[in-house]
């Protein structure tokens, strides 16, 4: 282990201000731009869900999928972060983005994505060169990098298990945005190094079958749950009759 990597736990309690434009911020990142609507609510929901869960095993790192791209795992990660960090002011959060192949994190939060995760694995940079704090909140991230050649590999490295290994020690709550599980062997591979992982998936859209095909593609993993994205949301009576009492 080199010597990046072995202070790394020393540098990511300390993490710099990052530049964010908040007009960038992706409009469904809606536990920020609309904290009030119903949608960030079920951010919300989800979130205490996992605490429920915490209460019953550790549960520090916790990573997304999806069966298939464009069901909106990185939107999910990202604001289920948002709703850690809003919901526990005095926890270390930490969102990584894991897809080295088409990572999206940054863009979605308005952060400029000049070095990340890969950069970081290659053993270009330091922990403290990649982590940066969105704006004014709790939530620290660190973006997916360039490209490499070959993520999988990157990402099967020993380097990688240090790097869990020193946000675990550095941070309350990780949540590590990944890949689509069946178009790569990515999900698989980081699957089964964290300690619960959420297949995200888009309602109306995903076939059953391409979701069985996913969980058996991610056999052994920690598999908390199902996160039904894109689904219409319809007020119940009882919301209906409160929003007019309101």
């Amino acid at each position: 282990m080199d010597q990046t990597m072995e202070r790394a736990g020393n540098f990511l309690p300390r993490v710099d201000e990052g530049s964010a434009n908040p007009n960038a911020v992706d409009r469904r990142v809606v536990t920020l731009t609309a904290p009030a609507s119903a949608a960030a609510e079920q951010y919300r929901s989800l979130y205490y869900r996992l605490e429920r869960m915490r209460e019953l095993r550790p549960m520090k790192v916790v990573a997304l999928t999806s069966a298939m791209p464009g069901e909106g795992k990185t939107v999910t990660s990202v604001n289920l972060a948002m709703a850690a960090a809003r919901a526990n002011p005095e926890r270390r959060i930490l969102l990584v983005d894991a897809d080295l192949r088409r990572g999206g994190v940054a863009a979605t939060l308005g952060v400029r994505n000049k070095t990340g995760l890969a950069e970081l694995l290659s053993g270009e940079v330091e922990v403290r060169d990649v982590v940066r704090r969105f704006n004014s909140t709790r939530l620290a991230l660190i973006a997916a990098g360039t490209p490499p050649e070959e993520p999988s590999q990157v990402l099967a490295s020993p380097r990688m298990k240090q790097f869990l290994k020193a946000v675990r020690e550095g941070f309350d709550e990780v949540y590590v945005d990944l890949p689509p599980t069946l178009p790569f062997a990515d999900a698989a591979i980081l699957g089964h190094q964290v300690d619960g992982l959420l297949l995200v998936i888009r309602a109306n859209v995903t076939p059953g079958k391409t979701v069985h095909q996913a969980v058996e593609h991610l056999a052994g993993a920690p598999l908390l749950g199902c996160v039904l994205n894109g689904a219409e949301v319809h007020a119940s009576p009882y919301l209906k009759n409160y929003e007019k009492q309101r």
